[in-house]
């Protein structure tokens, strides 16, 4: 793969930043300057989101979040801020030129190593998800904790994810993209799984 730069501002008044992507690391440069490095192996940990900017009586503009972790010390955030809809849409194309050189370069490789490992019969925790070759273990801290992939109901909202057992509706766990690292690794792992076996349903 090339190496591909992407040049953003935060607002319309700070400087200039750029991401660049290639096959062995992630850097952020502010200014021209390396700020973060993160070599790709290290790289495992991702979330993303839109949060709002409220004003006094109603919401004022949104700020498009992503955040890439070596899961220690070294966070890449990312962020394009829009008031009053102000480069709204040049915004939102930007931060989803950012998401598909992301999974190109770094995440659909995680997520098919992820779903290779536990195919193979090793056990994958994701966001705090035991994944296993039967089935997955949303809380190791109940005994029959444990839900294979034919009673797996899995249910895809605009902020979130959720994974339930079919015959126990009430228990499950939800995952919140902009908040929880991974929950959109999660989503994508455990819904080609399910593809797989014939076993996903769209939601309703």
């Amino acid at each position: 793969m090339d190496r591909i730069e992407i040049k953003y501002k935060t607002n319309f008044f700070s400087k200039e930043s750029k991401i660049v992507f290639s096959e062995n690391e992630l850097r952020l440069y502010c200014n021209n300057k390396l700020m973060i490095q993160i070599d790709k192996e290290e790289i495992i940990a991702f979330r993303y989101g839109v949060s709002w900017i409220r004003g006094i009586d109603f919401y004022i503009g949104r700020v498009y979040c992503i955040d890439i972790s070596n899961g220690n010390s070294k966070v890449i955030k990312i962020r394009l801020r829009s008031l009053y809809g102000i480069h709204k849409l040049v915004l939102n194309k930007k931060f989803n030129d950012f998401l598909d050189k992301l999974y190109e370069f770094y995440f659909d490789e995680n997520i098919s190593n992820y779903i290779e490992k536990i195919n193979s019969g090793e056990a994958v925790t994701i966001s705090g998800v035991i994944f296993k070759k039967e089935g997955v273990n949303l809380d190791v801290k109940k005994a029959d904790g444990f839900i294979e992939w034919t009673d797996l109901y899995s249910r895809v909202y605009t902020y979130y994810y959720t994974l339930s057992s079919k015959k126990k509706p009430d228990y499950y766990k939800a995952f919140t993209y902009l908040k929880d690292w991974n929950a959109v690794i999660l989503y994508a792992v455990s819904r080609q799984i399910l593809l797989n076996k014939g076993l996903y349903q769209e939601s309703e």
